[in-house]
């Protein structure tokens, strides 16, 4: 009769861990975060950068919910935002034609300029007196101070650096 063999039982290995990393992955943990860190650095120099530009707009959105904005309101509005990202000593010493150009300039489509009459009358024009097409008008004016502010700001890098 044949003896039985002493064997003794199989031991298998552990099963390798991920623990510690390779030099590759650590790698890619890495790169993630700096991406990561990258990605949450531009967004909030982008919205630091739009702030002064929402604050501006949001003037006249308020308005249009109450009695609305005059037209030299609104200039003033577009002044104080245009001087948020521009350079002061080219800015503030504008005035008349000087900064409706200045204003046609930032735009493709050319807005002021060409109404530098009304812009005038509206200037120093009582509300009170105004028949409705003169409200109409300022009106308009008061949009294109609207439409300067979304479409030229903020300004184009290197504009006046």
């Amino acid at each position: 009769m044949k003896q039985p063999l002493d064997l003794s039982p199989v031991i298998a290995p552990d099963a390798p861990t991920w623990w510690p990393l390779a030099w590759g992955w650590w790698a890619v943990v890495i790169t993630a975060i700096a991406l990561i860190a990258l990605v949450f650095s531009i967004l909030k120099r982008r919205k630091n950068n739009q702030q002064a530009k929402q604050e501006a707009l949001s003037y006249f959105s308020n308005s249009q919910s109450q009695d609305g904005l005059s037209p030299s309101k609104a200039q003033d509005i577009v002044r104080q935002a245009a001087l948020s990202y521009l350079p002061r000593e080219k800015i503030a010493g504008l005035s008349g034609n000087d900064w409706l150009e200045f204003l046609d300039a930032q735009l493709a489509k050319p807005l002021f300029v060409a109404k530098q009459s009304q812009w005038q009358q509206a200037l120093y024009q009582d509300a009170a007196l105004m028949n409705n097409e003169q409200k109409k008008a300022q009106q308009q004016l008061v949009n294109d101070c609207e439409t300067w502010l979304r479409k030229a700001l903020p300004p184009k890098r290197g504009l006046y650096e």
